[in-house]
């Protein structure tokens, strides 16, 4: 009878229960916060953590997972940390254009400028993220599906996580598992998609 009625309440609650997925996503977080600590290993990290999410839905979440993490963060720094530094320079270009634009006094049109600099660094976030998410699926560092909407979706998750992150500086290490979970989210998106085309 027991048997029986375990699939049944795996149906009622698909993720297991949600506090627990809850907090799983939270240690997630903060297991992606310490293997970004050197920055260039950010996106090893977010990759990493994007692949414990993957295990931990639909079935729930599992026991080892900061083992599980540390090995897959390992295997991800191979292309990951290049990724990262590559990244880091794109933002510091950025920041340094904004600091050259600053410093040469009113210059004309100065809050537009900021608007498309804080925009193009956030392009580069989405872009690392939707990557670091294709990893965790495939093992291979390489450009993700074309996705616009989703990367759109992602994109307004990212928005959230910096404003979040700016009211309280301490929620950075939990903001990074909710991110986690969104690009996953977000990654799953286009292959819905085409199996509904295919199916139809």
């Amino acid at each position: 009878m027991d048997s029986r009625s375990a699939p049944a309440r795996r149906r009622d609650t698909p993720y297991g229960e949600r506090f627990t997925l809850f907090a799983e996503v939270l240690w997630i977080g903060l297991l992606v916060a310490a293997g970004s600590l050197l920055v260039v290993t950010w996106p090893a990290a977010m990759a990493a953590g994007c692949a414990e999410v993957r295990r931990c839905v639909p079935d729930g979440p599992s026991s080892g997972t900061a083992r599980r993490f540390l090995a897959t963060w390992r295997a991800a720094l191979r292309g990951g940390t290049a990724m990262g530094a590559l990244g880091l320079l794109a933002l510091a270009f950025l920041a340094a254009d904004l600091r050259l634009a600053a410093s040469a006094g009113d210059l004309p049109g100065f809050e537009l400028l900021a608007l498309v600099v804080a925009g193009a660094a956030g392009a580069v976030i989405v872009v690392q993220v939707r990557v670091a998410a294709h990893w965790s699926l495939t093992g291979r560092w390489s450009r993700p599906v074309r996705d616009p909407a989703g990367t759109a979706m992602l994109g307004g998750a990212v928005l959230i996580s910096v404003v979040c992150v700016w009211q309280l500086m301490l929620l950075a290490p939990l903001v990074a598992g909710v991110l986690a979970l969104a690009a996953v989210a977000v990654d799953r998106h286009p292959a819905r998609s085409q199996g509904r085309r295919h199916h139809g």
